[in-house]
């Protein structure tokens, strides 16, 4: 999980330069004197677009896969792997309503409802997400699998490539200090759509996380031979 965090930071910073790049051709340019419509000057350039659409289409990528095989054929549990994966979620969904706040513009109190939803629904999800896994232990490394959760991840992959998608299409400012989406809207809308996604968002975090605390729970029970599960 660092070495994902670590490469998707770096294909960002390389990305980043191809937008930067064309930003500053496209600040040469007065608008002014192009007489174009408030909608046409909403719409950004291709090239400025570019390096995000690539960026957040192989994090998508990256999250459908793994989430999705993880489900089908189950992962090696480690304690230091749960943790650095949970560390690194709340991060990016941090960072993400962090954008909403200071560039999108979304009042700062709806910091109440989004917490609560978080915190709420990871609760559930810890208390409830025991009967959806299944674990079982390698009987020549001894090494810990784990299994399930499909319901949960799949709400993982929805939430966070539907906020990815949104801002890219409609808002821009993700990770950016540009409101430019590819299709242009009103602020009010883009506020709205941002709060409704980012609920979406949270919803999934907090699940996500839930589950990770009981894989935890269970795995550091079976590490001490607390909790007996089967040998394949």
């Amino acid at each position: 999980m660092p070495i994902f965090a670590l490469t998707i930071i770096a294909i960002f910073i390389m990305l980043s330069g191809i937008e930067t790049a064309s930003a500053i051709t496209v600040n040469n340019i007065d608008p002014s004197k192009l007489h174009l419509s408030d909608a046409q000057k909403s719409v950004p350039p291709y090239g400025a677009n570019i390096g995000r659409i690539i960026l957040y289409s192989i994090v998508i990528v990256i999250v459908i896969i793994t989430r999705l095989r993880w489900t089908k054929y189950g992962r090696r549990v480690t304690k230091p792997k749960i943790i650095a994966e949970s560390i690194f979620f709340l991060v990016l969904s941090s960072i993400v309503a962090f954008d909403s706040f200071y560039d999108v513009g979304i009042p700062i109190l709806y910091l109440i409802p989004y917490l609560t939803l978080f915190l709420g629904l990871a609760y559930y999800s810890y208390l409830h997400s025991n009967r959806l896994m299944s674990f079982w232990k390698e009987s020549k490394s001894g090494s810990i699998y784990v299994k399930g959760g499909t319901h949960i991840h799949l709400a993982y992959v929805i939430g966070t490539t539907s906020r990815i998608i949104i801002s890219v299409l409609f808002i821009g400012s993700l990770f950016t200090p540009s409101r430019r989406g590819l299709i242009y809207i009103d602020n009010s809308t883009a506020v709205l759509a941002t709060i409704v996604f980012d609920f979406l968002l949270m919803i999934s975090v907090g699940l996500l996380i839930g589950i990770n605390r009981r894989i935890l729970i269970r795995y550091n029970l079976i590490s001490q031979g607390r909790e007996n599960i089967s040998e394949k």
